[in-house]
């Protein structure tokens, strides 16, 4: 049970700092993008924030694993891709704190709800570890990331 409380610290205090670091960016972007638009300059495309990559990797995957995985279909993909940048800045944030990475909890989140939505006749089992895979190699990677910064 103690361990479910730390998880829904991290995850809280997570998501409480993401929305908080998204509304500044938010604020400061659009208040950069009004001071140049009035200065009449043309933004180069280094200023401009793009997703593309992500949106591409995403894709990729979301084609390519309901070939290989048949019982994970392309919509759990998709929703995965959706929570998992929220959920990675909940594990670097919370790394960064403790050195303590939960990306192996979100990769059991995944299997929990990936395999209850797939269900046992069409073989939740494998979807969710599947989707567990995926999840764990997003999640974890932020966290890696938050030590690389951390040890230099």
């Amino acid at each position: 049970m103690q361990v479910f409380i730390a998880i829904a610290m991290f995850i809280g205090d997570g998501l409480y700092n993401f929305l908080k670091v998204i509304s500044k960016t938010i604020a400061g972007l659009s208040r950069q993008l009004r001071s140049k638009r009035d200065a009449g300059t043309i933004l180069p495309l280094a200023d401009r924030a793009s997703p593309d990559t992500y949106v591409e990797i995403a894709a990729i995957l979301v084609t390519s694993l309901p070939h290989i995985f048949p019982q994970l279909k392309w919509y759990y993909i998709l929703v995965i891709y959706v929570f998992a940048p929220t959920l990675a800045f909940c594990n670097a944030y919370g790394c960064g704190l403790t050195d303590w990475s939960l990306a192996s909890t979100y990769g059991k989140l995944a299997i929990f709800t990936i395999g209850a939505w797939t269900g046992k006749s069409h073989f939740g089992v494998l979807a969710g570890l599947a989707a567990c895979g995926v999840m764990t190699n997003i999640v974890s990677t932020a966290s890696d990331l938050m030590q690389d910064f951390k040890t230099v």
